[in-house]
């Protein structure tokens, strides 16, 4: 017997309340539909009219529960008639998200063989019944369906619903081997959350999972404990995500627990937890079971020196085959810089390395610059975002930075380089073959500053975007940068100055002779390049 409390009742409607209200609303909208200048066929009208309430009475029915049993009948019925009314006013205004089903493969009929290879839910937020999880599912369900990809998100799993959602995830599992659960419990009551995270979690165990996100669900360390059964026994995983899960300390240890199979793990993504230096701690034990990761990110964390340490001492004994490196929004400080460039070194093919935000400054920007030089033949993405560079730093960046003929995106952006720094990086990306953005917003650089970057700009052969705003350039300034890109014609990488703080009183000097020397000569090499 179901749990009650208010006036005592399970909240419900009669069939026939359902379906009298269906019909006034379809007249509703019939009415609005005809003063609007839209009329529509009664049959369509009725059609979107029993979705919507449909919907609504779902919405309505999960609202109803509480962790002690369900509210007063009045109270639920009032969310229902609002949440219908919404709906009904964003339909007749053309701003209701539906979702729209695909059709079968091949024209399969009902009970017929699915060719599909995928399919994905994501679209309008929705809490599913098992009625609606049969429709939305009904691929996977289908004799001798070959899903192999399945993305649930946006729809949020009640009990009902996962038990629907399993018994489809058990008709594919023989294909199945990428399963996203990212976002499907939005809304439920914590218990609720629970049983459905499980219940669809033993389903996901009898497949033979190459990929699996757990991302934006409220997991905690009980949601982790309860997904456990999806990843603790899939020998041959290579992707997991854990992101925005509250991943606190305790479910950082959880998951250092339960990850037991990780020779095949390939990425590994954390993102906007609170896992603080001891679930990094934990996390580094992952990492250091991890041969063949390629791709580690664990961004957002509150992870300080102590846990950055440790996350970059595992990367650097985790084999040679990572790709990149993320731990942006991390007070980490450059502290860890060094264990960081160890990291780097240690991989021969790293590609991409996101450290913005992490309080480098200068000293930590010369050890990764070091590092980065030795790595110059993969490297093809930087991002040192506010990390509190000054042309000091940026002189030492500026060495290794002409050494990455791979390059293809820069963000040095909030920082404080001013002019000397941004000469220091015109002069690290002059001929850079591969570049095709550099990022210095925020950076108080001036027209000095900016005028070098765009002669650096016109050297660039793949140059897209060259990102100057929120800085301090004159009128004149961004009229000298702009005659400058035009000459070399690259006026069309200059990006939005909306944000520029105009400095009359600029007092510029140019002072670029040995840029301008560097300039001419690769200018005349590229044009002989071309020539020949």
């Amino acid at each position: 017997m179901s749990a009650t409390t208010g006036d005592g009742q399970e909240w419900k409607l009669s069939p026939e309340q359902r379906a009298d209200t269906v019909e006034r609303i379809t007249a509703s909208l019939a009415s609005m539909h005809f003063f609007a200048g839209r009329p529509s066929a009664v049959a369509d009208l009725q059609s979107l009219a029993s979705q919507l309430e449909k919907r609504s009475y779902t919405v309505a029915t999960v609202e109803s529960r509480t962790t002690t049993g369900f509210r007063p009948h009045q109270e639920t019925l009032k969310a229902y008639a609002r949440k219908l009314s919404a709906l009904v006013l964003d339909a007749v205004n053309g701003d209701l998200e539906m979702d729209v089903a695909a059709p079968a493969a091949g024209g399969a009929g009902a009970g017929q063989p699915m060719d599909l290879d995928s399919l994905d839910l994501t679209g309008a937020r929705e809490f599913l019944t098992a009625e609606i999880a049969e429709e939305k599912l009904a691929s996977m369900l289908a004799a001798g369906s070959t899903v192999s990809r399945i993305k649930f998100s946006t729809k949020s799993f009640g009990v009902d619903a996962a038990h629907v959602a399993a018994k489809a995830i058990r008709n594919v599992r023989a294909t199945l081997k990428h399963a996203d659960m990212s976002d499907i419990i939005a809304g439920r009551p914590e218990d609720e959350a629970l049983k459905a995270l499980s219940i669809i979690s033993d389903a996901l165990a009898d497949a033979e999972l190459d990929g699996l996100d757990l991302s934006d669900n409220a997991l905690g360390e009980k949601g982790i404990r309860a997904c456990a059964k999806a990843y603790t026994g899939q020998k041959a995983l290579k992707h997991i995500a854990f992101q925005n899960v509250g991943c606190s300390v305790h479910g950082c240890a959880a998951v250092d627990e339960l990850l037991v199979h990780c020779s095949e793990l390939r990425s590994i993504h954390l993102l906007n937890n609170m896992s603080g230096c001891e679930g990094a701690t934990s996390i580094a034990n992952v990492i250091s079971r991890c041969p063949m990761l390629e791709d580690f990110k664990m961004a957002s964390s509150r992870v300080g020196a102590d846990g950055g340490l440790a996350i970059a001492k595992a990367l650097a004994s985790c084999g040679k085959n990572l790709l990149s490196i993320d731990l942006h929004d991390n007070p980490l400080t450059h502290e860890v810089s060094g264990a960081l460039a160890e990291a780097i070194l240690a991989h021969p093919g790293i590609k991409r390395v996101n450290l913005n935000d992490t309080i480098m400054e200068n000293t930590g920007i010369e050890k990764l610059a070091v590092s980065l030089a030795r790595s110059a033949e993969s490297v093809e993405h930087v991002e040192l975002q506010l990390n509190e560079c000054t042309p000091e730093g940026a002189a030492e960046l500026s060495a290794a930075l002409s050494k990455l003929k791979n390059l293809r995106h820069l963000d040095l952006s909030e920082n404080e380089l001013e002019d000397d720094g941004a000469l220091e990086v015109a002069k690290g990306i002059l001929g850079l073959p591969a570049l095709e953005v550099i990022d210095v917003r925020t950076n108080m650089i001036k027209r000095g500053g900016a005028v070098a970057l765009a002669k650096a700009c016109v050297t660039l052969p793949s140059v897209r975007e060259l990102r100057l705003d929120d800085n301090s350039i004159s009128s004149e300034g961004i009229d000298h940068l702009r005659q400058v890109l035009e000459a070399g014609k690259k006026g069309h990488i200059l990006m939005s100055l909306d944000e520029n703080c105009s400095d009359e009183d600029d007092d510029f000097e140019e002072s670029h002779a040995g840029l301008d020397s560097a300039v001419e000569e690769l200018t005349a090499a590229f044009a002989a390049e071309r020539i020949g």
